[in-house]
């Protein structure tokens, strides 16, 4: 009786491990799918809002100057390879990730004035690490949208410093208007809440993210601190 009690209590232990091993398994592939779900939604938002900014940037530089649309259309389709094709698995080079930024930047300012001084520095040499491609777009997208000015003098200064090879330091700040909200949560935007979401879900403990609205400076100042592994 004992050795059958002892048998049927030692099944019983097994079964209840591996039920508890299956449930844990589907637990974990319940949370993959819905963090995989949920970064396509977050990117899904990012590339139509970008890309028809951009194209109406063209668009109305078609009109003035020809020479200079063939080159924005030209970084444009570097810039579209790059999301389409180079991000598929879900993490891209820092030098691409910098690339991006760098054909961003040089397109926005093919549309600005002289009165728009713009700084963007980056390490040198790039130490080359994996990164959650766009993750750093936001900040300097909002940068250009709230810190230009058609008629003032105004400044966009984006830094890039890695203290390690698996650290990387973001900083943006921009110009402030007084005639001007700084909204980077509107409808028309992806906003800082969900870039903040996206870091969560992929740097969870890993990064800090520091937002000042008016810096003694009179400017707008993001700092981002993330440790890519």
């Amino acid at each position: 009786m004992l050795s059958t009690l002892l048998v049927v209590g030692l099944g019983t232990s097994v079964a209840a491990v591996q039920r508890g091993q299956r449930e844990a398994q589907l637990r974990q592939a319940l949370e993959q799918e819905k963090v995989s779900t949920e970064l396509s939604w977050l990117k899904a938002q990012i590339n139509p809002h970008f890309f028809f900014n951009t194209l109406n940037n063209i668009y109305s530089l078609t009109l003035l100057d020809g020479e200079r649309a063939r080159e924005a259309i030209h970084r444009l389709s570097r810039m579209m390879r790059y999301v389409l094709y180079d991000t598929q698995h879900g993490t891209a080079q820092l030098s691409q990730e910098v690339q991006f930024l760098q054909d961003y930047i040089d397109l926005m300012q093919l549309r600005l004035t002289d009165n728009v001084r713009i700084e963007f520095t980056i390490p040198h040499p790039l130490q080359e690490a994996s990164i959650a491609p766009l993750i750093l777009l936001t900040f300097v997208e909002n940068a250009f949208k709230h810190g230009v000015s058609t008629v003032a003098s105004s400044r966009i200064h984006i830094a890039m410093q890695q203290p390690t090879p698996d650290t990387l330091e973001v900083t943006v700040q921009n110009s402030v208007f007084s005639d001007r909200p700084v909204a980077l949560d509107e409808n028309s935007g992806i906003g800082l809440t969900n870039t903040r979401r996206r870091l969560e879900l992929l740097y969870p403990g890993r990064y800090t993210l520091t937002v000042t609205e008016q810096t003694p400076e009179h400017e707008y100042r993001v700092h981002l601190t993330l440790r890519l592994r």
